[in-house]
C-alpha cells in the first residue's frame, strides 16, 4: 500500500511547523494547477448538462442553415422546435447510456467516445420521431446528419480534454492517521485501473512537519480521521496548509464524494445528522408523490398489453399463481403487500424465507426473462399509485430479514425515513445482495441517495434503470 513516502519522510520527529505559512515561490503554480483541476471536476459535475444540451440544440441550428435541402428560415420556428427538442433529448439519452456516469472519467477514452456518439446519434433519431409524431414535420436527412456530425465531436472533445487533464496528474492525497476506513480508501484508490486520485502517503500527528510535507509532494487534499482523539492533534496542522491551496476534509466526507456512498461503519450519528434529516418539505413530497402518481397510472395502461402476455406465459407454463405478493416493509417501518411477476417455482423457500441470488437456481424459465428485464416489477406500479412505494427509493425487505439487518448493521432503519423505490441508487450501482454484508453495501448507497436527494438524481437513476432492461443488466 502506498504509505511509505509519508511515513519515511516524517520518521525524524521534527517540530511541528509555525502558524504563518512561510511563502515558496513555486506554491503559486501549484495553487493555480489545483484551481484549475478543481473547476474542472465542478464544471463535469454541475454544468456538462447544459453546456451539452446547448450544444446539441445549436449544432440542430446549424445543421438546418448549412443543409443544401433545407429551405425555410434557419431561425424560424420550425428549426427552432427541432433545436429545443434536439437539446432535451440528448441530455435524456445522455442519461441513460451513462455519459455522465460519474465514474466515467476514470474508463477508457473509447468507452466515452462511444457512448457520445451513441447519444448524439439516438437523440437525433428521438428529435425526429418527436417531430414527425407530435408536430407532423419530418426533418429532412441532411438536417439529421448534420445534427449528429456536429454534435458528437462538440460533445466528446471537451469531455476528452476534462478526462485528459485530470487523468495526466491525479489528485494528490494524504491520509492523517490511520484506521480501517482509511485503509480501505487507500487500498480503493490504489487498486484503480486509470486513477483520478494519488495517495502520496500517510502523515502521523505529532511526527513531523505537515506543511513542509504538502509542499514538497504536491499534496492537493488532505483527508483526516473521523475518530476525535486523532481529529484535534491533526486539524491545526491540517489548517495550516489551506493558504497551500489544499483541500482538508474527513475521511468520511472524502469516501462518501468519491465513492458515492456512505461508510456505515465508521461514521458517527453526529457526522449523519450533519445535513439533517427533515420530513417537513411537503411541497417537495407533494410533488414527488404527484409525479410518481401519473407516471405510475400512464405506465399501467401503456404496459398493460406487456402485463397480460406475462400472465399468460406463466399460466400457460403452469408455474403457480399469475401474482406473487410478499409482505415488505415500507416507510417508517410500516408493512405492505407488494406484488411481482412470478419468477420462482412455488416450493422456492419451503416455508423459511431465503436471500434471493443473482442468477437464482430457483427461477423459472418464464421468470429469467422477466428479471433480466425487470418486467417481472411491473406489477409495483400499483403499490407505487397507491402510495405504498415510489419509483425510486431503497428497495423495500422483508420483514423477515429487517430485524435482523437493524441489529447487525449500524443505521439501517435509517432508510426506511423515505418510501422504498421500484429501483434506487443501490439497485444500478451494486445489484443483487445475498448477505449481510452485501446488505451493509447496498446500504451504503441507499443512505447517500437519501442524504442527496434531488430531482435530477431520481431523473438519474430511472433513466439508468431503463438502460439496464434494454441491456438485459440485472
Amino acid at each position: 500500500m502506498p504509505t511509505s513516502l509519508g511515513e519515511s519522510r516524517l520518521e525524524g520527529g521534527a517540530a511541528p511547523g509555525p502558524a504563518a505559512v512561510m511563502w515558496d515561490p513555486t506554491d503559486a503554480h501549484r495553487i493555480g494547477r489545483g484551481a484549475i483541476k478543481r473547476a474542472a471536476t465542478r464544471l463535469r459535475s454541475s454544468w456538462w448538462t447544459p453546456m451539452d444540451a446547448l450544444v446539441a440544440g445549436g449544432s440542430m441550428l446549424l445543421a438546418h442553415s448549412l443543409s443544401p435541402m433545407f429551405a425555410g428560415d434557419p431561425l424560424g420556428a420550425e428549426a427552432l422546435r427541432a433545436s429545443f427538442i434536439h437539446a432535451c433529448s440528448f441530455v435524456l439519452v445522455a442519461y441513460t447510456v451513462g455519459l455522465y456516469d460519474w465514474d466515467m472519467l476514470a474508463r477508457s477514452r473509447t468507452t466515452l467516445v462511444l457512448r457520445g456518439l451513441l447519444s448524439a446519434t439516438l437523440s437525433a433519431v428521438l428529435t425526429l420521431t418527436i417531430s414527425y409524431v407530435a408536430f407532423y414535420r419530418p426533418i429532412g436527412r441532411w438536417v439529421l446528419g448534420g445534427a449528429i456530425a456536429l454534435s458528437a465531436p462538440l460533445v466528446v472533445l471537451p469531455h476528452l480534454a476534462i478526462r485528459n487533464l485530470r487523468l495526466r496528474r491525479p489528485r494528490r492525497v494524504l491520509f492523517v492517521g490511520s484506521g480501517a476506513l482509511t485503509d480501505r480508501l487507500a487500498g480503493a484508490l490504489a487498486q484503480a485501473e486509470q486513477p483520478l486520485y494519488e495517495v502520496v502517503g500517510r502523515f502521523r500527528p505529532g511526527d513531523g512537519d505537515l506543511l513542509a510535507l504538502c509542499r514538497e509532494n504536491g499534496v492537493d487534499e488532505i483527508v483526516l480521521p473521523s475518530a476525535l482523539p486523532e481529529l484535534s492533534g491533526a486539524l491545526l496542522p491540517a489548517l495550516r496548509c489551506l493558504p497551500l491551496g489544499c483541500r482538508v476534509r474527513s475521511e468520511a466526507d472524502f469516501h462518501e464524494d468519491v465513492f458515492r456512498a456512505v461508510p456505515v461503519a465508521a461514521v458517527s450519528p453526529e457526522w449523519m445528522l450533519s445535513r439533517g434529516w427533515d420530513a417537513s418539505d411537503h411541497v417537495a413530497e407533494a410533488v414527488k408523490r404527484l409525479s410518481d402518481a401519473v407516471l405510475a397510472l400512464s405506465l399501467l395502461v401503456l404496459s398493460s398489453p406487456v402485463m397480460l402476455l406475462a400472465a399468460i406465459a406463466i399460466r400457460l407454463r403452469g408455474d403457480g399463481p399469475v401474482l406473487y405478493v410478499q409482505t415488505r416493509v415500507g416507510r417508517y417501518g410500516r408493512p405492505f403487500r407488494m406484488f411481482k411477476f412470478r419468477t420462482m417455482r412455488v416450493d422456492a423457500e419451503d416455508g423459511a424465507a431465503r436471500w434471493a441470488q443473482d442468477d437464482d437456481p430457483r427461477r423459472t424459465t418464464i421468470g429469467r426473462f422477466l428479471r433480466r428485464t425487470r418486467l417481472d416489477e411491473l406489477p409495483q406500479l400499483v403499490n407505487v399509485l397507491v402510495g405504498d412505494m415510489s419509483f425510486v427509493g431503497p428497495r423495500p425487505e422483508r420483514p423477515e430479514f429487517v430485524g435482523e439487518l437493524e441489529r447487525a448493521i449500524p443505521y439501517y432503519a435509517w432508510r426506511h425515513a423515505v418510501r422504498p423505490g421500484l429501483t434506487g441508487w443501490a439497485q444500478i450501482t451494486y445489484g443483487y445482495g445475498a448477505s449481510i454484508e452485501d446488505a451493509r453495501r447496498k446500504l451504503e448507497y441507499d443512505l447517500y441517495y437519501i442524504r442527496h436527494y434531488s430531482v435530477g438524481t431520481d431523473l438519474f437513476i430511472v433513466l439508468r434503470t431503463v438502460s439496464a432492461a434494454l441491456r438485459g443488466a440485472r
